[in-house]
């Protein structure tokens, strides 16, 4: 009996339409698709995250960024972590869609009744985070029109112009280098 791989080699078939038709009540269209946007901003808040980590910690604001990330109350669709951001060993989906839910308002209270030095790096770091959680909104919407695309590229243009904030805390290929050359020295 042939199977269904062997039947795909020797009709010499491609990972198409075709695939599908020989299964009942299966169409290629209904099956999931990869969500490109959304793949980008999980990228992009990653690396934030890690950047605003040494960003508050610079600044003694990292307690404070826990606690008020513990502190927040529940609402429908949001679940409230038992833990602080640092005590999160490994991210799931549920955990990152919490955090891009509230990230900007844990890190507006976080960041509040700054010192005299600290009143533009805040406001920066506020301003960089906010175009990337419009970002993040963009991205869940199912079909877009050329407005929306504006809109989302817009929002990743500004991130980009603003994350200079973080470039302290950003490490480049050059400077793990460095890094690894003096490891090795050691």
């Amino acid at each position: 009996m042939e199977s269904d791989d062997d039947h795909i080699m020797c009709d010499n078939l491609g990972m198409g339409q075709k695939v599908f038709d020989r299964l009942d009540r299966v169409s290629a269209s209904d099956l999931d698709k990869l969500d490109m946007l959304h793949t980008i901003y999980l990228g992009l808040f990653n690396h934030m995250m890690a950047w605003l980590e040494g960003f508050l910690k610079k600044h003694g604001r990292l307690q404070a960024f826990d606690d008020v990330g513990k502190a927040l109350p529940p609402y429908p669709g949001f679940l409230v972590s038992k833990k602080a951001y640092r005590e999160v060993t490994q991210w799931q989906g549920k955990e990152m869609r919490n955090l891009g839910r509230c990230i900007l308002e844990v890190l507006a209270v976080a960041l509040r009744q700054p010192g005299g030095a600290q009143v533009i790096p805040f406001k920066c770091a506020l301003g960089c985070i906010r175009p990337l959680v419009d970002f993040k909104i963009m991205a869940k919407y199912r079909s877009h029109t050329s407005e929306t695309i504006a809109y989302t590229e817009d929002y990743l243009h500004q991130f980009h112009k603003l994350k200079d904030i973080f470039l302290e805390f950003r490490v480049t290929k050059r400077t793990q280098d460095m890094v690894d050359k003096q490891r090795k020295e050691i």
